[in-house]
């Protein structure tokens, strides 16, 4: 009866899956485009592509511009900067808070922005956002 439970017990813990998945991820598309932030292009950041079922692409802004490679399909698309902020409230000796200067529509996963990326890749995308309120 022991060894039963045993097997029943490793069995439940390992799952009934047969180990890693054959499933390929699709290959990555070459992407580049600019980043306006109130109208100006965005001095830095990253902007993240995330394609349904794979991994997030995270890209770097450098003076409003961005390029790289990520997951073709309809990707929702976040614009993060993060700054120092204000000093911790809680403890002034503790490193400042960090804040992200982009509104909150247009980072995280409440982002509206969204982009079809083709197999091919796509040049020249353009994303307009604007900054979070103080």
């Amino acid at each position: 009866m022991k060894w039963f439970l045993f097997v029943a017990t490793m069995a439940f813990l390992t799952g009934c899956g047969g180990g890693a998945s054959n499933v390929a991820a699709p290959a990555a598309s070459k992407v580049s485009g600019t980043v306006q932030l109130d109208g100006k292009p965005m001095a830095g950041g990253e902007i993240r592509f995330n394609a349904p079922g794979q991994p997030v692409k995270i890209l770097e802004i450098k003076d409003g511009a961005f390029s790289g490679d990520v997951y073709p399909g309809n990707n929702r698309v976040e614009v993060l900067w993060q700054k120092d902020g204000p000093p911790n409230p809680m403890d002034k000796k503790l490193p400042p808070m960090v804040i992200n200067t982009v509104a909150p529509e247009f980072s995280g996963i409440q982002s509206t922005l969204k982009q079809d990326v083709p197999a091919g890749g796509s040049t020249g995308l353009t994303f307009e956002v604007k900054s979070a309120k103080k």
